[in-house]
């Protein structure tokens, strides 16, 4: 949203967790890196539901991560942010046993 690109998605892996934990969960699925595919995806869901605010909206929901902000956040929305985050890890440590396994 610098210099009046309101619409404008700086996309990173935080920001793709955002996106697939909130809006779509296969984002996660498709690749292991932020490819350009899963970039221009990342950011077309946010300017899909956001419109011209796609920049603002992606300011607030990347600060609502941050450990300083989880307090003003409602407490349902912090226990589904860490119930997401746990599925995610377990699968992310399933996935390294289970290569683990098969060497």
């Amino acid at each position: 949203f610098s210099l009046d690109q309101s619409s404008a998605i700086p996309v990173d892996v935080h920001v793709q967790h955002i996106a697939c934990r909130d809006y779509n969960s296969t984002l996660m699925d498709e690749s292991k890196s932020l490819t350009p595919k899963v970039y221009r995806e990342v950011g077309e869901i946010f300017r899909s539901r956001f419109a011209s605010h796609a920049g603002w909206a992606h300011s607030l929901l990347f600060i609502a991560e941050l450990p300083s902000f989880r307090a003003v956040l409602p407490k349902d929305m912090v226990d589904e942010m860490d119930e997401w985050r746990s599925k995610e890890l377990q699968k992310k440590a399933d996935k390294k046993k289970s290569k683990a396994a098969s060497k």
